[in-house]
């Protein structure tokens, strides 16, 4: 019961971070994370933290986030998978980017990709980690380096390689994961001085919107609507604004906070 009950949570929590609101999911996450403690499941406690420290780095908060890290990297036990270390180096790796520190983001994903590859396939991951494969490790990536490119243009480059990596080994019905992966691979377009292919990636994340929409992507939407700013004298790049601004809900009071990236 322990153990379904730090699954309901950690669902409950992520729920709550897809619809904005912000408290009640880090709530979630600390009672999952406390569940799975008194359950001797070491790992998804870990995991648990780890969803937190996602919330923190996209609401502008990597400090937090590298902290709630090194609880759940401590705090995971020894019989933690390498596939499952090598998720939380990623998520390490998305805040250390987001705070620059382009060096130590290199490292950790470095890090990451070792340990992903030395995963044994004849031991089965917890059903919690099943969808964590090659796919989301090229996401995540993409994603991590496409924030740092804010701090340095050229990480654009990795960026895009990435994205289109976990597109194109994104199996059918991941149609959240790959419009996180189109943004990421348009607003890397955007940094590297591509509209044109930006424009591209762009529209294919328009389209493939429709029913994934949420609060998480709406704020990775408006930064890639920033990132178009600098275009706004072409008239293709103009017309893209205004389909982003229409796919944009309209800002309401007392929304409780958004992302920066």
């Amino acid at each position: 019961m322990v153990t379904v009950a730090a699954n309901l949570a950690v669902l409950a929590g992520w729920m709550s971070h897809d619809v904005g609101l912000e408290p009640t999911a880090q709530k979630y996450f600390v009672i999952a994370a406390h569940a799975a403690r008194e359950g001797g499941d070491r790992p998804r406690a870990g995991e648990a933290l780890s969803r937190a420290a996602r919330q923190m780095v996209h609401l502008g908060r990597p400090d937090d986030a590298l902290d709630l890290m090194k609880l759940a990297k401590s705090g995971s036990g020894d019989e933690v998978l390498p596939r499952t270390q090598a998720m939380l180096h990623t998520i390490e790796a998305w805040a250390q980017a987001s705070m620059g520190k382009g060096q130590a983001m290199r490292r950790t994903l470095g890090e990451a990709e070792d340990l992903f590859v030395s995963d044994r396939a004849n031991v089965p991951p917890p059903s919690w980690m099943q969808n964590f494969d090659d796919a989301d490790m090229h996401g995540m990536q993409a994603l991590a380096y496409r924030t740092l490119a804010e701090h340095d243009p050229a990480a654009a480059v990795p960026a895009q390689r990435h994205a289109k990596l976990a597109l194109e080994l994104r199996r059918n019905g991941h149609n959240r994961s790959k419009l996180f992966d189109y943004i990421s691979l348009a607003s890397a377009c955007f940094i590297a001085d591509d509209p044109e292919q930006a424009d591209r990636y762009a529209r294919l994340a328009l389209v493939s919107m429709g029913d994934t929409s949420s609060h998480r992507t709406w704020d990775r939407l408006r930064e890639m609507y920033r990132l178009t700013g600098q275009y706004a004298g072409y008239s293709k790049i103009e017309d893209l604004r205004e389909e982003i601004a229409l796919a944009l809900p309209t800002p309401a009071a007392g929304t409780q906070g958004t992302g920066t990236v």
